[in-house]
């Protein structure tokens, strides 16, 4: 990978999985240095080396939990001390102050009746010109969003709104529903709304803040809802280098010379390049023909269709996003580990565990197939929600596979699990957290 030795900005790994992934294709074709932490050293205080930690999405309450008391507090020390938190969408939300998150400002989620909860795709945002993080941008620019939350910003507190949403751009969709498509043709959102049950009107994010920086300490938080890392967002990847290169993400953190002194001792992992042998190789090649046969299945039976390279787009109701997940994060593993140089001997380390995300992709892939056809038999006399009691065969495989809440738990956290700590080895060069 590109990791850069003497990068001032530090990627929080744990429990990002494709949106770390996203931030990891994003800063390499921007030529940004970066590195990649886990909750184990920020614990152990690497951030004393870095001048930005960079927190992609995923869900707040896993990486809160990663983190444990310890590793939050040594979050709250660097901002505090001088360091930038770029938080992106779930990244965002870790910071804030509502339930499951660190409470590094009194910026909260607004409650999910006020919001609107489905909104995927393009979206126009309008910056502060004046800003210098808005250098040689347009006041107005395209970016993207995937499923965010919105703030509710207290009053009193000190922040900058460096962008405010504008209005819908190309392929914005909420639920399931294309925006275009329904603006065209004279769609009542009220009646959408009343059919679906939640709100749905894009109008409710005119004008709600998209990106704010707000103080902490000597440091300073930059929270965005809008994902700047999407691959492809010329614009957005564009404002996430200004942001990363406008001088107050330097804080008040060491000097370029007492990094540099830091540097000299490396990481533990640094001089060693981890690679599976050929029987864990072979397990990892067989697991991802396992998630490539559950997407051709929800393709065959019209479940699903691919959006992006990386993100599905499946009918209501479904756990799409898991499930393409599942897809895209085995096939950036395996494309990882076999770009990567081959002057190192295979590390049993990747032995164990390459059999156990085998074995665990081969029954949640098998238990997935029957969970899918028996929503789709369900689904032909009723709509479905991912959370709402269907029958008890959709019940208990749903419980089973994902648990109870929309943050994956059940058989898919013990998967993700594995799978996190597998990209980061491959990625990092070290399986050794």
């Amino acid at each position: 990978m590109n990791e850069n030795p003497n990068a001032s900005a530090a990627l929080f790994w744990d429990q990002s999985l494709v949106w770390g992934l996203l931030f990891v294709e994003t800063f390499r074709q921007l030529g940004v240095p970066f590195r990649l932490v886990t909750a184990s050293r920020i614990r152990q205080g690497v951030l004393d080396r870095f001048s930005v930690l960079v927190v992609p999405g995923g869900w707040a309450s896993h990486k809160a939990q990663a983190l444990g008391g310890e590793g939050s507090l040594a979050i709250r020390r660097f901002v505090e001390g001088g360091g930038t938190y770029l938080g992106v969408c779930g990244g965002a939300g870790l910071a804030l102050s509502s339930p499951s998150s660190l409470g590094l400002t009194p910026i909260a989620r607004k409650p999910l009746k006020e919001r609107l909860p489905n909104a995927s795709g393009e979206i126009w945002i309008e910056g502060r010109s004046d800003h210098p993080c808005w250098h040689d941008l347009p006041p107005r620019i395209p970016v993207s969003i995937w499923w965010p939350s919105q703030f509710a910003i207290p009053a009193n507190v000190p922040v900058e709104r460096l962008a405010t949403y504008q209005g819908p751009g190309r392929d914005f969709r909420v639920a399931d529903l294309c925006f275009s498509d329904v603006r065209a043709h004279g769609g009542d959102w009220n009646a959408w709304e009343a059919d679906y049950g939640i709100p749905l009107n894009p109008e409710r994010l005119a004008g709600e803040p998209a990106i704010l920086i707000t103080p902490l300490g000597r440091g300073r938080l930059v929270l965005s809802y809008p994902h700047l890392e999407t691959p492809g967002c010329a614009w957005g990847n564009r404002l996430l280098l200004n942001i990363l290169e406008e001088p107050g993400a330097s804080g008040s953190r060491p000097s370029a010379t007492a990094r540099r002194s830091s540097e000299e001792a490396p990481l533990e992992h640094e001089k060693i390049r981890s690679r599976p042998g050929r029987e864990a190789l072979e397990c990892l090649r067989e697991a991802h023909q396992e998630a490539q046969s559950l997407i051709a299945f929800g393709e065959r039976n019209l479940l699903w269709r691919w959006r992006r390279p990386w993100l599905l787009q499946w009918q209501r109701g479904l756990r799409g996003l898991e499930y393409g997940t599942l897809a895209v994060c085995l096939r950036s593993l395996l494309e990882e580990l076999e770009g990567s140089p081959r002057d190192t001997r295979p590390d049993p380390a990747w032995d164990v565990p390459s059999r156990e995300l085998l074995e665990t992709v081969r029954l949640f892939c098998r238990k997935a197939k029957r969970l899918l056809l028996e929503e789709r038999a369900a689904g032909q006399s009723r709509s479905l929600a991912k959370l709402q009691s269907v029958n008890p065969t959709v019940d208990g495989l749903r419980r089973e596979l994902f648990g109870r809440n929309m943050s994956h738990e059940g058989l898919s956290r013990s998967l993700f699990q594995i799978l996190d700590r597998l990209l980061y080895g491959a990625l990092s060069g070290s399986l050794s957290p």
